[in-house]
């Protein structure tokens, strides 16, 4: 068994830990709440917040296990809070740290487990909020950032804990010396209520307090001031690839660049993770105002390397004026978050105003979210079928011919009151909220029953591809599923094609390979999708087992105007082909861009120039007219 070394600030961080006053004390319902969330979340029989003493660990909170402490000697903890990032151990008995350790030969028999370390105000490790089991098991990249979450939880009670002992104890000095204030208990009082701890910015309250102040300073002048709120976009990516740690330096650094490009009586705050907050008290007109913001964009821009990795860092920024936009701190700050999410939902790197029309947005998106919670239940979901044209054998001389390769399920809504729903309007939605899960099940379903009606009409065998969201593929049990549909069906396995985009598979992309594996043997095909616009490599698909690889419809669109574009097109394909893969095209809608996607030797084609997407009921006519029985998708043969 190997023994958990020492840190190096040990003293630092046991005084850290005696300063929370936490070790060794009882239950406490605030913290049992996050472990028994924990456990349910991640279903793990037991889930602990563990603080690492001098010589001993002890289980401040614990869910499924009676252990209230151990020997330091023997905890999985002491070896967490010697790294900065997640220890996860699948299978402790295989694990030469952890193989005669007497919490693994003995009670509670633990095979399995996973930490995420507990950080101090000073961001010393006091410890971990830890899952375990009794059974070996691994942990997907989505489980391992809820556990992530739930340990912000945790920090966030232990420092709250801290501020009102604070701020006890400054009452007490209070009422020992009625009128006078002793600096240290005062100091940490006023410093935890209005300071962020890792970048030392003002926090959310106290630039309310701020705006409330410099509104009545901005009527009397005539000022308009700004309020911004900043947003960093994909930062979640950044801490999923280089930790939590290259994360908080980055957010120190960018804090940095963020101070250096505002000017004397401007003020920067911390509201969030990855949200700053600006307030600009006087920023002349809107071109001044703008061309201020423009800095603060550009100061943000940076590219993060470590290692083999390097991730770019944009931001995205909304913005509300006084008194235009509102004319309270809470109508400023809300005003400018909308106008954020705006500028997000326009790719991220842009500055946007609020506008009235942004707040209509809010609320017809808000009902969308409550109404896609019965939408599947009430009928109001549908599917529509895209027919894929095959161009290598014979297709593309017109939009009225060309044989059928298949079709892509494409998940519809025909609202009671709004009628007909974009899928790019409510699908964001369902990501966020984790509906696309049950949604997706319901997609999956209905397109397997779908293919087994055209089969029982005696229709040719054409394949449907589905789309697999991030949530639906890592974190559920997608090959159980699909094998039980396979088995209560008729359906030929490999008229059944799953999609996935490249981001997706890049998330885990072990768990994403063994996954793959899986559902191929199911016989199923697979194909990545939207491929050119995520992070993924030729040598790294060369090691998914995929089928089909999908061009993203950007570089469709500027194939005939770009060069560029067309050069990328051109070489995906061949690529492509070395790897035994079937191309196809998406969002092709000219003559010029078929006869371009003809002259690359790409395999298929989707998109309106061929057809809109069809009703269930029109398909049947559609195959006929276009082709007779396809054999089962195939990969090419590999280029000379």
């Amino acid at each position: 068994m190997e023994k958990p070394r020492i840190p190096p600030e040990e003293a630092h961080r046991i005084a850290s830990l005696y300063a929370t006053k936490l070790l060794g004390t009882g239950p406490e319902e605030a913290f049992d709440r996050i472990t028994r969330l924990t456990a349910r979340l991640l279903m793990a029989p037991m889930a602990v917040v563990s603080l690492v003493g001098k010589d001993t660990q002890w289980f401040k909170s614990r869910t499924g296990t009676e252990l209230r402490e151990t020997g330091r000697d023997v905890s999985f903890c002491g070896h967490a809070i010697l790294t900065d990032e997640p220890l996860v151990v699948p299978d402790a008995a295989n694990d030469p740290r952890f193989s005669d350790n007497p919490l693994v030969t003995g009670g509670p028999g633990i095979r399995f487990y996973a930490g995420v370390q507990l950080h101090s105000v000073d961001r010393m490790k006091l410890g971990t909020l830890c899952i375990m089991d009794t059974r070996p098991r691994t942990l997907s990249s989505q489980e391992l950032d809820d556990l992530r979450d739930m340990a912000r939880l945790v920090e966030q009670q232990i420092y709250h804990r801290q501020l009102a002992m604070a701020a006890q104890e400054l009452q007490r000095e209070l009422d020992v010396e009625p009128g006078a204030l002793r600096l240290p208990a005062a100091g940490q009082v006023a410093y935890l209520l209005n300071h962020d701890m890792l970048t030392g910015l003002a926090n959310r309250p106290a630039l309310v307090r701020a705006i409330q102040t410099g509104i009545a300073g901005w009527r009397e002048r005539g000022e308009h001031a700004i309020v911004a709120s900043i947003n960093l976009d994909r930062f979640k990516r950044l801490n999923e690839l280089l930790g939590h740690r290259a994360g908080d330096e980055a957010l120190v650094a960018i804090t940095r660049s963020l101070q250096d490009k505002l000017r004397d009586g401007d003020m920067l705050a911390r509201a969030g993770s990855d949200e700053f907050i600006v307030l600009l008290g006087d920023a002349g007109d809107d071109n001044e105002a703008r061309a201020l913001l423009d800095r603060l964009l550009k100061a943000v821009n940076r590219q993060i390397v470590s290692g083999d990795n390097e991730i770019a860092i944009t931001c995205s920024i909304g913005y509300a004026r006084y008194p235009d936009n509102g004319d309270d701190a809470d109508a400023l700050l809300t005003s400018a978050a909308l106008a954020m999410r705006h500028a997000k939902s326009l790719g991220g790197g842009v500055v946007h105003q609020f506008s009235s029309d942004l707040r209509h947005e809010l609320g017809r998106r808000l009902t969308l979210e409550s109404h896609l919670r019965r939408a599947a239940e009430h009928g109001e979901l549908f599917l529509q079928y895209q027919p894929k044209i095959d161009i290598r054998n014979g297709g593309g001389a017109s939009a009225a011919s060309g044989p059928i390769a298949g079709f892509e399920a494409l998940v519809c809504w025909q609202h009671p009151e709004y009628g007909l729903i974009r899928p790019d309007e409510f699908i964001p939605i369902a990501e966020e909220t984790g509906l696309i899960v049950p949604i997706g099940e319901w997609a999956l379903r209905t397109a397997v029953a779908q293919l087994a009606a055209w089969r029982e009409e005696g229709l040719p065998g054409i394949p449907v591809a589905v789309n697999l969201s991030a949530r639906q593929f890592l974190q559920t049990e997608v090959v159980a599923l699909v094998g039980e549909l396979l088995g209560a069906s008729t359906v030929d396995p490999g008229t059944l094609e799953l999609e996935l985009t490249e981001s997706v598979s890049m998330t885990d992309p072990v768990a994403s390979a063994s996954i793959m594996r899986r559902l191929r043997e199911l016989g199923v095909t697979l194909s990545i999708d939207d491929f050119g616009t995520g992070y993924s490599s030729f040598s790294y698909l060369k090691r998914l087992p995929i089928d089909k690889l999908k061009i993203d419809k950007s570089f469709i669109i500027d194939m005939t105007q770009s060069a560029e574009s067309l050069a990328i097109v051109q070489a995906i394909v061949a690529m492509a082909h070395r790897l035994h893969l079937v191309v196809v095209a998406e969002g092709v809608e000219t003559a010029d861009q078929v006869a371009a996607l003809r002259k690359a030797e790409c395999d298929q084609i989707q998109g309106y120039y061929y057809s809109r997407p069809l009703r269930a009921e029109d398909c049947p006519a559609y195959i006929r007219a276009h082709g007779a029985a396809l054999p089962a998708p195939s990969r090419p043969a590999a280029a000379a």
